[in-house]
């Protein structure tokens, strides 16, 4: 199954777990194997400390990282990256279109998290456009793919966002839900993540996230 070689996880709405996915998106590529560089583009710079703990915890990955907010040097820069690593993986902002343009200009498979309140429905609807927009210029490009985080099971909120967001045929919901565990809270102090803790909890919460990347290179790949 080919795999993009620049993924990036996007949405106008702060808090919804981009970090959180692509932290744990760099760290399960780099485990299979291949050398991945997350690039963060949010002012916070949340991810690329984490995957810098991540690295003193786990020094064998081909894992890095690399902060880079300037919309242009993010045009420019990730197209070169993509010719020094397998994997690009990139941390996109909150409410900065230019930058998420850059972004979505150039990677090849966009994940959108969406949590299950209204709010966090209504903002999904500004990234859609914008993916619609760049597509216009790109042919099919990025394929997108909206999922469900940091969700609680089972309750009225879930089936109502999933019912808000199934007519979407070109950018579809995924099956796979991130679940809200506290597990997720607990790694970035652990300097690590779901995949390389220990114990139950953090075992089915690294399912959740490998279902999740396996789904989205289905729909990366048309099947």
């Amino acid at each position: 199954m080919q795999t993009p070689q620049i993924i990036a996880f996007v949405n106008q709405k702060g808090g919804v777990g981009k970090s959180t996915g692509a932290v744990h998106a760099a760290d399960r590529f780099a485990r299979k194997g291949k050398s991945v560089i997350l690039v963060d583009a949010d002012a916070q710079q949340s991810s690329s400390q984490w995957i810098a703990e991540l690295k003193e915890t786990s020094p064998n990955l081909k894992l890095s990282s690399l902060a880079i907010i300037n919309p242009e040097d993010l045009f420019d820069k990730l197209h070169r990256l993509t010719q020094e690593c397998d994997l690009v993986v990139v941390d996109g902002p909150a409410k900065s279109n230019e930058i998420t343009k850059a972004i979505l200009a150039r990677c090849h498979l966009a994940l959108i998290p969406c949590r299950e309140s209204i709010v966090e429905l209504r903002s999904s609807g500004d990234i859609l456009r914008l993916i619609r927009q760049v597509r216009e210029l790109r042919g099919d490009l990025p394929k997108a793919a909206i999922y469900m985080t940091q969700v609680k099971s089972n309750t009225v909120l879930l089936k109502e966002a999933q019912e808000a967001l199934k007519d979407e045929p070109d950018i579809p919901l995924m099956k796979t839900i991130i679940y809200d565990r506290q597990v997720f809270k607990d790694a970035p102090g652990q300097a690590n993540t779901v995949f390389g803790m220990t114990g139950k909890p953090a075992k089915d919460a690294a399912k959740l996230y490998e279902s999740l990347f396996t789904e989205a290179l289905k729909i990366f790949n048309g099947k």
